[in-house]
């Protein structure tokens, strides 16, 4: 009897774990079935991301080369300052010593900038070249320097003769050096290089109603006409400010500038 009711007992236990079995291997499938929801969820919460939450992929930054035909043209006001001299040509406080000031502007709308590795008009004196040569003397340069690099943009920049009240701009209380482009017209393709200045020109006066001078072209007799523009057709020759300017004007006028040339690349 004994050994019945163990046997008894057994059998009674068997059938009552047997439901609880089945139901833990029959849940294994289902486990894996609820797995499809949680992926699904992820793509709602991807769909619903706002443009703020998804990490954009950076623009490549332009490339522009600047260089200094008369590299010695200077400011009246800042060398009088720095060197307590009259003076609108001098071969330290010159246009050359913004730089850094058009890196940093440029840099700041992501426009890599590079200096051509010339003082021009040092160049010039040590070939005993005359002042209207300027343009013969550093042409060599730049075409090495385009040639072995690319660049959205080169540019040429000057200092305008013209007096202050040419050359200077009142807004919103501040006041600037006024901007503008020569445009050689004895290049066989300076349309295309007058394409480029015009859409300059126009997004300056967009910032700084204004601001531009314009585009003046120029062709014939006692003027270079060509200014190195046949080199490339994305190159431009600005005058940045006159002799009165003052380096506060001119840092104002090449933030503007910066801005202006970034939109015009991006476009």
């Amino acid at each position: 009897m004994r050994i019945e009711a163990k046997i008894y007992s057994v059998f009674i236990l068997a059938l009552f774990l047997s439901p609880i079995i089945v139901i833990n291997y029959s849940s294994i499938p289902l486990q894996i079935t609820k797995a499809e929801p949680i992926k699904k969820s992820l793509i709602v919460y991807a769909e619903n991301l706002s443009e703020s939450d998804v990490p954009h992929l950076q623009q490549k930054p332009s490339k522009a080369l600047v260089f200094f035909t008369h590299s010695y043209e200077a400011f009246q006001p800042i060398v009088q300052n720095k060197e307590n001299l009259t003076a609108v040509y001098h071969p330290a406080s010159n246009i050359m010593a913004f730089e850094d000031t058009i890196k940093n502007h440029f840099d700041l709308n992501d426009i890599q900038t590079e200096f051509l590795a010339i003082d021009t008009m040092e160049e010039m004196e040590k070939q005993n070249s005359a002042f209207r040569e300027a343009y013969h003397v550093v042409r060599p340069f730049v075409e090495k320097q385009i040639k072995e690099n690319e660049y959205d943009l080169i540019i040429d920049l000057h200092r305008d003769s013209a007096k202050r009240k040419t050359t200077t701009l009142t807004y919103n209380n501040q006041t600037y050096g006024k901007i503008y482009f020569v445009l050689g017209e004895n290049n066989p393709n300076f349309h295309k290089n007058k394409e480029y200045a015009e859409q300059l020109s126009a997004q300056l006066d967009k910032l700084v109603p204004g601001i531009s001078r314009g585009i003046f072209g120029k062709r014939g007799e006692h003027v270079d006409g060509v200014y190195n523009q046949d080199l490339d057709q994305n190159m431009v020759l600005i005058e940045l400010g006159g002799i009165d300017n003052t380096e506060e004007e001119i840092n104002r006028s090449i933030s503007v500038l910066a801005k202006a040339i970034s939109t015009v690349l991006q476009e």
